[in-house]
């Protein structure tokens, strides 16, 4: 009975255009940086590094957050530095993007090269993150 009643449920929100959000949890083969793409009502892509060692040394204004070694991007404009107070959830060993290779959602690609992981949106804006340095553009 149980089954029923939440596979109608399933499939009026099917019907309805009701969608489940794209997630994509991967990181970089050397597992320093974790990344999130999200396919929702607003798509994203966030990056989070494993170093101390950060490019952006100004606190953001109105972050109480941690800062400097998470960035993000949107579907249009340029990329930021995220103010975040977690870390990305998703699997204890999300899934190797291995160099050469991408990851996309609509709209936005993030690509893993042996220099670090680049995310970009159809404007041109993303980031770039690898251990040594750290970009927005």
């Amino acid at each position: 009975m149980w089954r029923l009643v939440i596979g109608i449920g399933v499939a009026v929100c099917a019907a309805a255009g009701m969608a489940a959000a794209e997630v994509q949890h991967f990181q970089s083969p050397s597992g320093n940086i974790r990344c999130v793409l999200v396919d929702d009502e607003a798509q994203y892509a966030r990056c989070d590094l494993g170093v101390d060692q950060q490019t952006y040394t100004e606190r953001p204004s109105s972050c109480d957050g941690g800062w400097g070694t998470s960035f993000g991007v949107t579907a249009s404009g340029t990329g930021f530095v995220n103010c975040v107070t977690a870390a990305i959830g998703g699997p204890d060993q999300p899934q190797v993007l291995p160099y050469g290779t991408a990851a996309a959602v609509r709209g936005i690609v993030c690509t893993s090269e042996p220099t670090g992981v680049t995310c970009t949106n159809l404007d041109g804006g993303g980031f770039s993150v690898r251990r040594a340095e750290q970009r927005i553009f």
